[in-house]
């Protein structure tokens, strides 16, 4: 804005024929507007060229980012700081409807990428056993109970296993028994039975001891005399065992004078 101050005021002055303080008011008012408006000019034109910045003119500045319908230009947008890394997680409205958007990791849409289009099967491998796979592939997979786990639908898309004990696990320990001879009368000391009437016991539970020693059904140990140590020790095993009728066998005859015991166990079910 030109510095109108310094054009002279043209105002009536005291040797004039006039009352010059009320002939000047209508001057002095038009003369008070002008300085206002040209202070808010010059409020104005700092801003504008504050603004300017390095690119020269205002318009040459928004001319990097605007048409001259006022619409962004789509190549400066390219140009700027575009990388979705610098982007923020967030929600807009699409045809009135909230859309949410979010980054993806490279390796999260690499994991997309193997999804087959419209995919609505899911492929379950499960290692039955150390040389067995069962493979499921479009069919239903079913969950099925056991006397251990049992299965509960809890919601529409969560399932819940419950475990209890398994009344087959019910069972009642035997310690330190003597066992009876199958044979009792002759001298059959190679035969036994768990009791007298040949008490069934659990598989895998049967303990034999001779002589203060265990014995063992895959190999065999050395048993000592009863007498001590210092007699014949004697190689001995279980050889066989028969849990549904209480019965098991060792590998040779004992002493009449051996002490045998055993441990066992029975199912309550």
């Amino acid at each position: 804005m030109p510095e109108i101050e310094k054009i002279a005021e043209v105002l009536h002055q005291p040797m004039d024929p006039y009352h010059h303080q009320f002939d000047n008011l209508p001057l002095a008012n038009i003369l008070e507007r002008q300085r206002l408006i040209n202070s808010a000019v010059d409020i104005n034109t700092q801003v504008l060229t504050d603004s300017i910045g390095t690119a020269g003119t205002l318009a040459n500045r928004l001319a990097q980012s605007l048409e001259n319908d006022g619409s962004l230009i789509t190549i400066a947008i390219d140009e700027a700081l575009h990388n979705i890394a610098e982007h923020t997680d967030g929600t807009t409205i699409i045809s009135g409807v909230p859309v949410s958007f979010v980054r993806m990791l490279g390796e999260e849409r690499d994991k997309l990428a193997l999804i087959s289009d419209e995919a609505s099967a899911l492929r379950l491998r499960v290692p039955a056993t150390p040389s067995t796979t069962a493979l499921f592939e479009n069919e239903t997979v079913v969950l099925q109970d056991s006397d251990t786990i049992s299965w509960n639908v809890v919601s529409a898309n969560t399932i819940e296993a419950t475990m209890a004990f398994p009344s087959s696990a019910a069972h009642q320990h035997y310690y330190d028994r003597t066992p009876s001879r199958q044979n009792t009368g002759g001298s059959d000391y190679q035969n036994w039975k768990t009791t007298t009437v040949s008490t069934a016991y659990v598989s895998g539970t049967l303990r034999v001891y001779v002589n203060g020693i265990r014995l063992s059904e895959t190999a065999s140990v050395y048993v000592p005399p009863v007498s001590g140590p210092d007699g014949t020790w004697s190689l001995t095993n279980v050889a066989s065992v028969t849990p549904s009728s209480g019965l098991f066998s060792l590998n040779r005859n004992l002493d009449a004078s051996d002490v045998i015991r055993i441990d066992f166990d029975i199912s309550l079910v």
